[in-house]
């Protein structure tokens, strides 16, 4: 395995273990409310787990992680605007912080040691670096789905296409880590595999209840073509959450 200094190595645990968090505790969410959800303290902890790894990805010389986590970083300040909006927060107020800390994240990662930049170019076949990319596009490209529909609602929503998009990505990323030997990325992407395949066993078993519920009930006498319509919408709006 390609186990970093000691002190990066724990830096990449702990990204890793703020990102294991955010999915624990919407896993555990999720189970007692029988559905996927995506709370507030996911993007919270995503915040936290994107500057970490930022570092860490930056000391590596690692441009597949570095560029997933900038992107990631975006997306969930997004969120979080969208969610504080929704609720009559100030939306804006808490972005300089972040933007600041990611900036010296990647500052003090690239400062770190003096390995070039192009360090990962050498050290690895440019297939596997395609591969990484590839799946890094499909991993960091479920929030940019997951942003898509929240706009949409006006609010943040979690589409079942997130989960598939998580899925195939994190694959994909597990493959390119293991051919980089880094314990980092593997350790974070077993870890997910396992949470995203349960939210999508999650989401498929909501639908069989709701589908049963509408179901049973009978159809209204005075239900017209415009009532039919508002209850598809409704029901649309429910399959992204």
């Amino acid at each position: 395995m390609n186990l970093a200094h000691p002190l990066w190595f724990a830096i990449g645990l702990l990204a890793q273990l703020a990102f294991a968090g955010r999915f624990l505790s919407q896993w555990i969410l999720s189970e007692r409310a029988r559905r996927s959800l995506l709370p507030r303290h996911f993007w919270q902890l995503s915040l936290c787990g994107a500057v970490l790894l930022l570092a860490y990805a930056s000391h590596q010389r690692d441009p597949v992680i570095a560029s997933g986590q900038l992107l990631g970083l975006a997306i969930y300040l997004r969120n979080l605007q969208l969610l504080r909006r929704a609720q009559h927060e100030p939306a804006g107020r808490f972005l300089l912080p972040w933007l600041l800390l990611s900036s010296g994240s990647i500052a003090v990662g690239l400062l770190s040691h003096n390995e070039p930049l192009s360090a990962l170019v050498t050290r690895s076949e440019s297939n596997w670096i395609v591969l990484g990319f590839i799946g890094q596009v499909l991993f960091t490209g479920r929030f940019v789905v997951q942003l898509y529909y929240s706009e949409r609602a006006r609010t943040s929503v979690n589409p079942v296409q997130f989960w598939y998009l998580s899925l195939s990505g994190s694959l994909l990323l597990l493959a390119y880590a293991l051919h980089t030997r880094d314990a980092i990325i593997i350790l974070g992407q077993s870890f997910g595999l396992v949470v995203y395949l349960r939210n999508l066993a999650l989401i498929r078993a909501h639908h069989k209840v709701t589908a049963a519920d509408q179901a049973l009930v009978p159809p209204s006498p005075e239900s017209t073509p415009e009532s039919t319509e508002d209850s598809s919408a409704s029901a649309e709006a429910s399959a992204l959450r």
